[in-house]
């Protein structure tokens, strides 16, 4: 554990003050998914416009995710996660201050923008600011503190309409008591910027060293057609993954109410299985070590699809409940260490391109996956076709991975000096 902290240390002070800034950031966005639906209930809303709201604010993510990559080359990671920050919080107090159909379909979509810098751009900074040697490992640590950081800001989602109601006089189930917590997330948002602004070369520099060196790479054929080769097949596997995920994931609450459990239990069941899946995502890059990034990435990616497979014959509360669990363990452990791994084999240059890329196939796919299958189940009253769904199409994304990236290796910078983060680099142009 010594050893374990010794690294984390060693990576960095706008490393640090990046980790501040990812916890403090998610609050909001976790208070946002708790409680802006509910916000919705109360302003008169039914389901099918809820639908089309958060239809609008993820399609709206996987767009902007298409953009982020030449963004983040163009101007630094730096100003596009200030900037992404300060448009989410502002939208989320607007957001949460209209009521009319237009308003709140074109707010949805604003602060859908101000998401996607935040989520997208973390792992391009990570990447690119810590030293290689300790990537995968920064890679789950700050994945784990977002993870932590959207329970954090569900918990103060659930906890503050009651003080708030009495505050303002209302209802803790009114919609002047979720109006106001939402405004109170997007304070929550808004201070995480002060870690961002004391920081020294990230902030200064729009580029790491390494991006600099990299740009004679680029003009190598050979590095820019595997990079292309590389972005694709992140491209394809986020897109198989979401089409798998996205037939499920939006349902287990419904899944476990109509098992008959209390909606006090489900919370207790989902942040419980956040908290277990938050703790093990740290462990990902000893996984990685001792069985390969590969053996790690497969194991992590299937192991609940049988446990799907049980609910066919076999429904019942408790296998959802594992179902679920399931499926935040192998998301919070496989993501940052796909991110090291992938991320690693790319030049510098690409690596922005290949996250909003990446980032924009799983937001489009999961849309679209969570709207096909709440039809299907809707009309057939069968989730069958969606765990079928989940685990054909979670095996092609692993499929995808092993061809793409199996019996390569990131260099992990042991073999030539460190770059020194302190140095001045000069902006490059990337047109």
């Amino acid at each position: 554990m010594r050893a374990y902290w010794q690294n984390v240390l060693s990576c960095g002070r706008d490393i640090h003050l990046f980790l501040g800034y990812a916890l403090l950031s998610y609050i909001g966005i976790g208070v946002f998914t708790l409680i802006f639906n509910l916000y919705l209930v109360q302003l008169g809303y039914d389901e099918g416009f809820i639908g089309a709201v958060n239809g609008v604010y993820t399609l709206s993510m996987g767009i902007t995710c298409l953009l982020i990559g030449f963004l983040i080359n163009r101007f630094g990671n730096w100003i596009c996660l200030t900037l992404g920050t300060i448009e989410f919080a502002i939208s989320l107090v607007v957001l949460a201050t209209v009521t009319s159909e237009t308003a709140l379909l074109l707010l949805a979509a604003l602060n859908g923008i101000g998401s996607a810098f935040i989520m997208t751009g973390q792992m391009p900074f990570v990447i690119e600011w810590t030293p290689r040697r300790h990537t995968a490992l920064m890679a789950a640590l700050s994945s784990a503190i977002s993870s932590g950081s959207i329970m954090l800001g569900s918990l103060v989602g659930g906890l503050l309409p009651s003080g708030v109601g009495a505050l303002v006089d209302s209802a803790a189930s009114s919609a002047e008591a979720y109006r106001w917590t939402l405004i109170i997330g997007a304070a929550l948002t808004t201070i995480s910027i002060a870690p961002l602004l004391v920081m020294g070369p990230a902030r200064k520099e729009r580029h790491h060293e390494d991006f600099r060196v990299s740009h004679a790479q680029l003009l190598s054929h050979r590095v820019r057609r595997q990079a292309r080769r590389d972005v694709g097949a992140l491209i394809l596997l986020g897109l198989f993954l979401a089409l798998g995920v996205g037939a499920v994931e939006p349902f287990y609450n419904v899944l476990l109410t109509n098992m008959g459990t209390p909606a006090g239990t489900i919370g207790l069941i989902f942040a419980l299985s956040g908290l277990v899946a938050t703790v093990l995502s740290v462990a990902g890059p000893a996984l990685a070590q001792r069985i390969g990034y590969v053996s790690a990435q497969i194991w992590t990616r299937v192991f609940f699809i049988p446990v799907h497979l049980l609910l066919i014959p076999f429904p019942s509360a408790w296998l959802v409940s594992l179902g679920y669990a399931g499926r935040k363990i192998s998301g919070s452990v496989s993501w940052p260490l796909e991110s090291a791994h992938a991320g690693g084999l790319l030049p510098p240059q690409a690596r922005a391109h290949a996250f909003g890329l990446r980032s924009a196939s799983w937001n489009i796919g999961y849309a679209f996956a969570a709207f096909t299958s709440g039809q299907i189940i809707a009309r057939t009253g069968s989730y069958t076709p969606a765990y079928l769904s989940l685990s054909v199409f979670c095996i092609l994304s692993v499929a995808v991975y092993v061809i793409a990236f199996g019996g390569r290796l990131p260099d992990d910078g042991t073999s030539a000096e460190e770059p020194v983060p302190q140095q001045v680099v000069e902006p490059l142009s990337t047109d």
